[in-house]
């Protein structure tokens, strides 16, 4: 494993020790639903908002099926329901967006994505600027200074409190490069640069 990787994950894991509200803004995509089902899995969350432009509250009477003591609540697509979502949130993620499509560009993806990370950030540095912020949206090095700015502008801005998911990166790389040198995907170990905000 990488040393900062385990320094960033045991930060996040002592943050999390006591948590009280995730957000999680996309909860009914691709990412949204899986990664909500986790999070409602994971006793460190006692609430969980999901918030999408559509679906979310039905995304939410399924999540909250799980046989765990966390509450999960489905909030409208609308600016209330967002910062209903968002308010009192410890930690925000944000895997709205698009996924790219076949004969899309990054920059394709980038021109989508973008004004839709804005439009959250705006919600978030609003109604939870103090939460912990972690963006998904693609192309992550570009989505995460959107989010930047846009707090920056705000007023609450916070370098430590705004994250770039790369995890799925780290994924794709080692499971390219095992397949090239014909090895197993859990022992590679590849680092996916970040670029700050």
């Amino acid at each position: 494993m990488f040393a900062a990787s385990r320094i960033q994950t045991r930060a996040f894991s002592a943050s999390a020790r006591n948590l009280s509200k995730v957000a999680v803004l996309g909860a009914a995509g691709g990412i949204g639903q899986p990664l909500s089902l986790l999070l409602k899995l994971n006793p460190r969350v006692t609430e969980l908002a999901l918030y999408d432009i559509r679906g979310g509250p039905g995304v939410a009477a399924d999540i909250s099926h799980v046989n765990t003591k966390s509450k999960v609540t489905g909030y409208e697509p609308t600016p209330e329901g967002l910062s209903s979502a968002l308010k009192d949130a410890e930690i925000v993620l944000i895997p709205a967006g698009v996924p790219r499509k076949p004969g899309m560009t990054r920059d394709d993806l980038f021109n989508t994505n973008a004004s839709i990370v804005r439009d959250l950030a705006k919600a978030v540095a609003k109604s939870a600027p103090k939460a912990k912020t972690l963006v998904i949206a693609n192309p992550v090095n570009s989505t995460v200074p959107i989010c930047a700015e846009v707090f920056k502008n705000a007023g609450v801005y916070n370098p430590k409190t705004l994250f770039g998911v790369t995890t799925l990166d780290v994924v794709r790389a080692s499971r390219f490069v095992s397949e090239i040198k014909n090895t197993d995907p859990v022992d590679e170990n590849i680092t996916v640069p970040e670029q700050p905000p």
